[in-house]
């Protein structure tokens, strides 16, 4: 008897653990879905869906891929993080198609606020284009 009591407590404790852990560990590393449109002669596109960024710490990167730019495969387009208030909290990261997720690190003034990916053609012409790819404000 006593073998089946410590059993049940032993479960119980296991998935009270499980279910506590999704309430306090909120940041994660996540592939968060973008799409939007990149201007002409550098004009910023950005997609309007932010997230908040709840770290303290400039080396907890964040991260993009670019699956998919209808300037071609293997182009490059430039992309950054920014705030509501369109001002750059992230170096710029120079991302070329279908490469992989590229990591970096943030400006303090991307810690504690919700962020925008944004990004703009790394070339200086007429052309305006579509871009899809992922990305996550912080990556643990």
């Amino acid at each position: 008897m006593k073998r089946k009591g410590l059993l049940a407590a032993m479960v119980t404790c296991g998935i009270l653990s499980s279910v506590l852990t999704g309430f306090f560990v909120t940041a994660s590393n996540d592939d968060i879905f973008f799409s939007f449109r990149i201007g002409t002669y550098h004009e910023n596109g950005r997609d309007s869906h932010g997230r908040y960024r709840q770290t303290n710490d400039t080396n907890n990167p964040w991260k993009v891929k670019m699956t998919f730019t209808g300037e071609g495969s293997n182009t490059v387009t430039n992309y950054w993080l920014e705030n509501a208030a369109t001002t750059n909290v992230t170096p710029t990261v120079a991302v070329t198609q279908g490469k992989g997720f590229y990591y970096e690190n943030a400006y303090s003034s991307a810690n504690k606020t919700t962020v925008y990916i944004t990004a703009e053609n790394n070339n200086y012409n007429g052309m305006a284009y579509n871009v899809t790819g992922y990305w996550d404000e912080e990556t643990w």
